[in-house]
């Protein structure tokens, strides 16, 4: 145990260090907070601007993991940072498209409270069957048939409820007439588990989960929601290809800062980390993930939340779908 003079040795400030020095180190810190745990898509995303971000801003950037409440604690501290361009949000994209459309007293307007400042990549889902299912059914046309003659096994597992994967799984039901029954997972790697086991029919995934999995023979991939196929998935077709267009739909992960955050911080934060996903190490690393780099234009990010946020309204209402607060 320290005795009381070894803790003050140990906790000392360096000879030479002033506390006014430590207020301007402390201050050249970049946060970029993310609403979940160490590990998930957007934490692996928002660490790998981190690692590059750095040389960039000649700041020191750290991943703040704030999870709780389905990522919107993040976004509260964000909107309540100061403006300055030194904290920072790295979200997907549905905590701020979905979420406005099935919490009645969310706290955060995104258009409002918001700036974006780049998109960084996109994360495609899957749709799979499992053992539950025969392995004559080998394709998404064969499977509709299959479940509306068992429609006690007509269901789907996701990630959670109010998430895209929910939302992608009801648009697919209401494309074919199917009564598919919903069944929300803490974890979209949990639902996966128990489609594999036979103890769930189907379930909609982030690709990168189902990817690793892919050679099993416990796990069918039927479709992927990518514009176009993957490369670690060469023979599995895309929603598009198969009829179903306009459910062609990708979790984007993005940059934001406060609102009232200056247009000189935000285009050079925007610039700097278009650098870094240029880069070929970011690249190798997202690619290996099922991960495509979509930078582009502050304007084109912006148009994108917009129109995420007017595209999936009609949708939800569509289920009737409302999440508890």
């Amino acid at each position: 145990m320290l005795s009381r003079r070894q803790f003050l040795a140990a906790t000392a400030l360096p000879v030479g260090l002033s506390l006014g020095a430590v207020a301007q180190a402390q201050q050249n810190v970049v946060r970029l907070v993310v609403g979940f745990a160490a590990g998930g898509a957007a934490d692996f995303v928002a660490r790998q601007l981190a690692q590059q971000l750095q040389a960039e801003l000649g700041s020191t950037v750290v991943v703040d993991n704030r999870p709780g409440a389905g990522g919107r604690i993040a976004v509260d501290v964000v909107k309540n940072a100061a403006p300055d361009g030194r904290t920072l949000l790295v979200t997907p994209g549905s905590i701020l498209t979905i979420y406005p459309h099935v919490y009645d007293k969310l706290s955060y307007q995104p258009l409002r409270d918001l700036v974006p400042v780049s998109n960084l990549c996109a994360v495609p889902y899957s749709i799979s069957i499992g053992p539950a299912v025969p392995a004559s059914v080998t394709t998404l046309q064969q499977l509709g048939p299959w479940l509306k003659a068992h429609p006690q096994q007509a269901s789907y597992g996701s990630p959670g409820a109010g998430t895209t994967p929910h939302f992608l799984g009801a648009m697919y039901a209401a494309s074919i007439g199917l009564d598919y029954l919903h069944v929300p997972y803490k974890g979209g790697s949990l639902a996966l588990q128990d489609v594999m086991g036979g103890q769930l029919t189907s379930s909609c995934n982030v690709v990168s989960e189902a990817v690793p999995h892919a050679q099993s023979p416990k796990l069918r991939i039927l479709a992927v929601s990518s514009p176009q196929r993957i490369p670690q998935l060469p023979k599995v077709p895309t929603l598009a290809e198969l009829g179903m267009k306009h459910m062609t739909s990708q979790e984007w992960v993005g940059l934001l800062a406060p609102k009232g955050t200056k247009p000189e911080v935000v285009e050079r934060l925007h610039i700097a980390a278009n650098r870094c996903f240029d880069l070929n190490v970011v690249q190798k690393a997202l690619g290996e993930m099922a991960f495509g780099v979509t930078t582009g234009s502050q304007e084109e990010f912006a148009q994108l939340l917009k129109a995420d946020l007017e595209k999936w309204g009609p949708v939800v209402r569509s289920t009737g779908f409302k999440a508890e607060a």
